[in-house]
């Protein structure tokens, strides 16, 4: 039966599992891009006992439908069956053609050598065989998401134990970053611009394709306070004022220990007052470009759910590379989660393990997780004959 949106969010708030893709909200999201959202469920004795959100988009000849993540399904197979035999009625009678199902299940895992240490889930294609439908492929967006990086956050006593499971590197960087007077903070609605400009800055540089700024205000504005939009900036003139206070504190204490002879004090003074100077050179130039105002440096998107926060879309211009925001942003987030009892971290995406570029992984490691394979598509085809007719008109148009 079908479902009013305002039922299927009552039902969703009820659940602990909740996918992103499968709320009110993502269907909110999908109405302004232009698709129509569908709300799908079995009920026993009026309780929803299973439910899907499906969303239409128009292709030659009909429409495709698709459901995002992974649907409520029962543990009961009877009640799944009546469920997309319900949904495969609607659909024909509303023109689809397909329903494709984007599953995004754990079906191994491994650490951070690529050994596989467990799997899971591997009845996954039967069972969706018992449900009318076949394995799909991968689109070459999906591809990028058939791995991902993830954290457990439950089992730390405090953030502060937390953060001691970061790879030393990752913590060290943390650390370093802190002390630089970067400012972590959550965008408006009127910041976004700001956002896509890291965001677009750093696609064309690594060459990934970018949203345009509606396609940001659609999800602030659907999500709402479960979509975090952040922001890291800096003052420089700021830290040059305060990096030079911290020289003229180093060069009394060197004076001193000077006088005193005391050498093991003057090798470590030595050493500061280097790394001191060596940041004042670096960031004096900062200062003449951008003077007394504040700058970005990286952005980062999040959707936050009861059970996960999950991390999005991201960028960071190149020219600050040094000042490691991106870092910060992870952390800042990271320790949100834990604060609000959100027992998973999902970093999203990374290459495969045959891919030569493993930078995404490298910068996720620092944070000590877990990778991990999804499951893909699984194609339930409405309409047989029309589709097929779509698939030979599309192969004969290519010719």
């Amino acid at each position: 039966m079908r479902l009013t949106a305002t039922e299927f969010a009552d039902f969703v708030a009820t659940r602990q599992d909740i996918h992103f893709q499968q709320t009110k909200a993502f269907g909110d999201f999908q109405t302004t891009l232009g698709h129509e959202a569908f709300y799908f469920a079995v009920k026993d004795s009026g309780t929803i006992v299973a439910a899907i959100l499906v969303t239409l988009s128009k292709v030659r000849l009909g429409y495709l439908a698709e459901a995002h993540g992974n649907p409520y399904f029962s543990e009961t197979l009877a009640i799944n069956q009546a469920l997309i035999a319900g949904v495969q009625k609607a659909l024909k009678k509303q023109g689809v053609l397909k329903l494709v199902v984007h599953s995004n299940q754990m079906i191994a895992q491994y650490d951070d050598n690529w050994e596989e240490v467990a799997v899971m889930n591997q009845d996954l294609t039967s069972f969706y065989q018992q449900l009318g439908f076949s394995q799909g492929q991968l689109s070459a967006f999906e591809k990028g998401f058939n791995y991902n990086y993830s954290k457990t956050l439950s089992g730390f006593e405090s953030f502060a134990k937390l953060e001691k499971s970061y790879k030393k590197n990752g913590l060290q960087t943390i650390k370093k970053a802190r002390q630089l007077g970067i400012q972590v903070y959550e965008a408006s609605f009127d910041e976004l611009s700001d956002f896509k400009k890291v965001v677009d800055e750093a696609g064309e540089r690594r060459q990934f394709d970018t949203r345009d700024l509606a396609y940001y205000q659609a999800v602030y504005q659907a999500f709402g306070n479960q979509v975090k939009f952040m922001l890291a900036k800096i003052n420089f003139k700021s830290e040059l004022e305060s990096n030079q206070i911290a020289l003229a504190t180093i060069r009394q204490e060197l004076t001193q220990a000077e006088a005193q002879n005391k050498k093991k004090s003057l090798d470590t003074l030595h050493q500061r007052l280097a790394r001191l100077e060596k940041f004042e050179r670096e960031i004096q130039q900062f200062v003449v470009t951008y003077g007394d105002q504040d700058v970005i440096l990286a952005a980062a998107q999040f959707f936050i759910m009861p059970n996960e926060v999950i991390y999005m879309f991201s960028g960071m211009y190149d020219a600050f590379r040094e000042f490691s925001a991106p870092f910060l942003i992870q952390d800042e987030m990271l320790h949100f989660a834990y604060d609000h009892q959100i027992s998973h971290y999902h970093f999203m995406g990374i290459n495969a393990p045959d891919d030569p570029d493993q930078g995404v992984l490298r910068f996720k490691q620092n944070f000590k997780g877990y990778i991990w394979q999804s499951s893909g598509n699984y194609d339930l085809l409405v309409k047989p004959i029309l589709y097929r007719v779509t698939e030979l008109l599309k192969a004969f148009i290519k010719r």
